[in-house]
């Protein structure tokens, strides 16, 4: 039998698929997923593939951090707190995001 459940984590955030009984409940107690019905599955959003239309023009690490920032933004992903002082996002920050 299986479980459907909604990863709350992880690269695979927001997914929603039907898993083992036992694993599913392991997921859900340790606040790594969350019961689902098969009417959620439609919030998991496949990413689009990149085409030479929406890739960048140049690799990122050739990048500004202008740049970066818009690239991330692009891409629909956020950097969260940055290693830098008091907490400000530096190049390494956005390039670790983008890889």
């Amino acid at each position: 039998m299986g479980i459907a459940i909604k990863l709350l984590d992880g690269h695979l955030k927001g997914q929603v698929y039907v898993e083992r009984d036992d694993l599913a409940e392991a997921l859900i107690s340790t606040g790594q997923a969350m019961h689902a019905s098969f009417e959620d599955q439609n919030l998991a959003v496949q990413q689009e593939a990149e085409t030479p239309e929406s890739s960048p023009a140049k690799p990122i690490s050739r990048m500004t951090i202008a740049e970066l920032k818009k690239e991330v933004a692009r891409r629909g992903l956020s950097v969260g707190k940055g290693s830098g002082k008091d907490g400000a996002v530096l190049k390494s920050d956005l390039l670790d995001t983008l890889s």
